[in-house]
């Protein structure tokens, strides 16, 4: 048997989500934690990586402001 998994926004009514349940579909309400994790990964965007000269500046830049 297949399980189909489908985001239903909160805002459809509770007996559509019933009527999918009684045909197998798992109803599955996002956390905030994941919601928040989404956003995170939309907003990061791919860039130039720091080379290895840069990250150790930066180590000894912080260290020594302590």
């Amino acid at each position: 048997m297949e399980t189909l998994i489908i985001n239903v926004p909160e805002q459809k009514s509770t007996v559509v989500k019933l009527l999918l349940k009684e045909l197998g579909v798992t109803i599955q309400n996002k956390t905030k934690a994941k919601q928040l994790a989404e956003e995170i990964n939309k907003s990061i965007k791919p860039g130039a990586k720091p080379g290895l000269d840069e990250i150790m500046s930066e180590i000894k830049e912080v260290r020594s402001q302590r």
